[in-house]
């Protein structure tokens, strides 16, 4: 998994958590996440705990956060 530099900011901005736990939070996102759109060659969409985790898969076909984002209650109707 990689995280870019804006990601990583995020993360600490918004679920509040430090960075030397960013990685192992995003793989938790990652495998536990429900899925909030459809799966494409270039990007997922992963709600967890209340927030929208958006990844994109560009290089090595591996997995990288791009942002974080407050998930709204109305993303669940």
């Amino acid at each position: 998994m990689i995280i870019t530099k804006h990601g990583s900011k995020r993360i600490k901005e918004r679920v509040g958590l430090p960075k030397r736990a960013h990685l192992r939070h995003i793989e938790k996102v990652f495998t536990s996440g429900e899925i909030f759109s459809e799966k494409t060659s270039e990007k997922l969409n992963v709600i967890y705990n209340g927030f929208l985790y958006i990844f994109s898969f560009i290089e090595k076909k591996e997995p990288i956060l791009i942002t974080t984002y407050k998930a709204q209650s109305n993303l669940y109707i």
